[in-house]
Formats: C-alpha cells, structure tokens, sequence
C-alpha cells in the first residue's frame, strides 16, 4: 500500500496511516540530533541504532529489523561510516529476512560494495561519498571484490579506488551501477552537524537527495505548493504579515534572501520586521505576477516568475532607498522555497539587477569605461524589458543580437 502525506488545518503534513519506521544508525553511541529530529519533522518513526563493536550482533540486529511489521510495511535505513559499509553489504544479496527494507542512504561508508554489481531491486539505495582531497588522503574508499570462477564465488578483497568528481557538476558516479554521487571539497562528516567537517551546502543537496530515494522507497506522496501558494498569498494579495509568518518553519532557522540587493532577513524576528516595514506596504498598485514554470523536489520549490510593475512607490527588496521613477519594468525572477517539515525553510530569490537599474534609467548602456571603448567596445551587454519578453516568447526578440560577429 503506498503511503500519501495529508495537510492538515495547520498545513503540516502527517500519513494516512501508521508513521513509517526509519533508523539511522553510525558508529558513536549518540549521534546528531539535529539530523534525527529533520527526519522526524518529515513525519518518519526514527530510531538510532549505535554500531557498538559491530560483528555478528550488529549484522544479527540489521537481519531483525523488519519482524514485527505488518502485511505492507517496510522499513528505511540511514546509514554512516563504517555502519553504511556493514549496511551495504548485508542488503547486497536478497534475503528473506530483509525483504521488508525499502530504503537504505549510506553516507561516505568506508567501503562500497562491487560497483559492477546491481543491488537487489527490492530496496532504492543511495550512496554519499565526501571526495575531500588529495592532501588530507580522504579521496579514497575501499571497493570490495568477490572474484567468481566456474559460477563459485571467490574470497573477498578489498581495493582502495580513488573517489573521481563523477559527471556534469552534480557528482554522478556514472560507472557505478547503484546510484552514487561524490562531494567535493569536502570530508566525512559533513552532513552532521555536530562535527568540524560540517558542511552546509553539501549536506543540503545530500539531504534532498536522501529525503527523495526514502519518500520514493515508501511510495509516500507530499503536497509541497499548499503551504507555498498561501506563503506568496499572503505576501502579494492580503499582505497579512502574521499569516505570512505562520508559514515558516521555527527550525532550522529562517531566512529569505533577494540576493541582488541582499535584502530579507534571518530568524522569525527579522523576517517579522522586513515583510512588516519594509515589503508588505511597498508593493506598487500595478504589480502583477505571472508563473512561467514551477520545478517540484524532495523537500524544494522553485518557481519562474514574470513580473512586471510601475515603479511608483520604494520598493525596498528589489530598489532599496530607490525614490518612485515612474518607469515600468519587466523581469523574470527565479525564486527558490527550500521546505522543512512542511513549513518554508528560506527562500532564495534572483533577478537580472543591471536589466532592473535600465529600466528605471539608473543604468545607462553607452557609458562605457574608456579603456574599453578603446578597444571597441560600444555598449555595455545589458538588456531591459525585451529580455523578460524573450522568455515569455522566445521568438519575440533576436538571438545573439548582442554578439557582434553573429
């Protein structure tokens, strides 16, 4: 049966029936609250299981951990360090008294299993591997081998293999069978909070990812636009800042940047001041908003916005202190909403500012630096209105018009 999230009155998210069972377990005998309590405001059962001395108990107990489940309820694991290892070899080969897994997150495990080898496809697993670097010797894990002659397996070896950036920019291991991306720059530990390797922004892209590989293994559905739409109807429509407030989280910390101007705030009290003060009384009569395109994950939203207004009032988040202009402008602003708990998290928003500084006439194209005009530069590549048209329209403005050999 798969699991769906409802919303309720207060916009939290809860399952329709019993909470699914997620234990995380690593080889200390407490682990980071802050990541056990993230899991719990996702609406997860969360257990801590310590790696102890590990052996045949720790495997024992990782055998056990379905019984007692119901006819269609399953189970997930996050996993770390050596506790990830244990867990990816013991959920390698399909057995009957791990069947109920359906989920299983091994963060920068000190060992992986063959990545030739295709993982059972009972269960979704992900794999998080800190790359670190060459001076700190962190950008190797060890890979285990079963060599197999004649259909018998051999006895197994261990190889180092140095992490590689995996493709593109996101750390895809693509000679990897099972799903399995690397963290540059960073060592094991970064995704606990409590450590000195600690590092924010690739715990953010792991946790969406894991969040992600657990809902799915769960069959789990959330409803994410709910809370967001009511967030920008307070915002743009009844401009109603203690509503508006009520759709943030309290933890993690909240914050909103416009990140052109740096305008926002971090904390309850500062957005309470900003919104209140500074953005609900500032929003011109014209201004008008409309969705070009809206990307939904795990745990983010992000949203493609055509905005266009009269700039006849100071409109602090977009032209601080900026006195009325007069002047109508057209953008496309990219906002980002990362959710916690069913709840806004932050909000990141960008714009094209030189295009914004055009419109209103603070911007002028011909004022070229003369060390540049010396080198034939006329104008300055910056675009007004028709750029916010050109997304709208694609075929409404030249391409490459600023490109003089095009």
């Amino acid at each position: 049966m798969a699991l769906q999230y409802l919303a309720n009155d207060n916009g939290w998210l809860s399952f329709s029936h019993s909470t699914p069972r997620l234990y995380i377990t690593a080889e200390d005998e407490d682990f980071d609250e802050e990541t056990i309590r993230a899991w719990r405001e996702e609406g997860f059962y969360v257990q801590y299981l310590p790696l102890g001395k590990g052996g045949k108990q720790y495997v024992s107990m990782l055998h056990h951990l379905g019984d007692g489940l119901g006819i269609g309820e399953r189970y997930a694991i996050v996993a770390f360090g050596d506790a990830a290892s244990i867990c990816l070899e013991v959920y390698s080969e399909p057995k009957s008294s791990t069947a109920k897994l359906c989920s299983l997150i091994a963060y920068y495990p000190s060992s992986i299993p063959d990545p030739r080898h295709r993982l059972s496809s009972s269960f979704r697993v992900l794999v998080h591997l800190a790359a670190g670097s060459e001076l700190n010797g962190t950008n190797t894990v060890g890979v285990v081998r079963r060599p197999e002659v004649l259909g018998i397996q051999g006895k197994r070896r261990t190889v180092r293999k140095r992490i590689t950036p995996g493709i593109g920019v996101g750390g895809l291991q693509s000679k990897i069978e099972y799903p399995t991306y690397t963290y540059e720059g960073v060592d094991v530990g970064f995704a606990e909070h409590d450590l000195d390797e600690y590092d924010p922004v690739a715990d953010a892209l792991a946790w969406s990812r894991s969040l992600q590989m657990v809902r799915r293994g769960f069959g789990a559905e959330v409803d994410l636009e709910r809370v967001w739409e009511e967030n920008v109807e307070h915002k743009y429509n009844d401009k109603n800042s203690k509503k508006l407030l009520d759709t943030f989280a309290s933890d993690p910390t909240p914050f909103v940047n416009y990140t052109p101007t740096m305008t926002g705030g971090i904390g309850i009290e500062e957005l309470k001041r900003f919104y209140t003060e500074f953005f609900l009384s500032s929003s011109p009569p014209s201004f008008h908003m409309r969705l070009i395109s809206r990307t939904i994950g795990a745990d983010r939203i992000v949203d493609e916005l055509y905005i266009n207004f009269k700039h006849t009032t100071v409109m602090n988040w977009i032209l601080p202190s900026i006195p009325p202009t007069n002047q109508k402008v057209e953008i496309v602003v990219v906002s980002i909403v990362g959710l916690r708990g069913g709840k806004i998290w932050h909000e990141r928003v960008y714009w094209d500012q030189a295009s914004v500084l055009f419109q209103v006439g603070l911007l002028d194209p011909d004022e070229v630096p003369e060390e540049y005009r010396e080198k034939g530069l006329e104008m300055l590549p910056v675009a007004g209105s028709e750029a916010a048209r050109k997304i709208m329209e694609v075929e409404s403005e030249e391409t490459n018009d600023m490109i003089d050999e095009w």
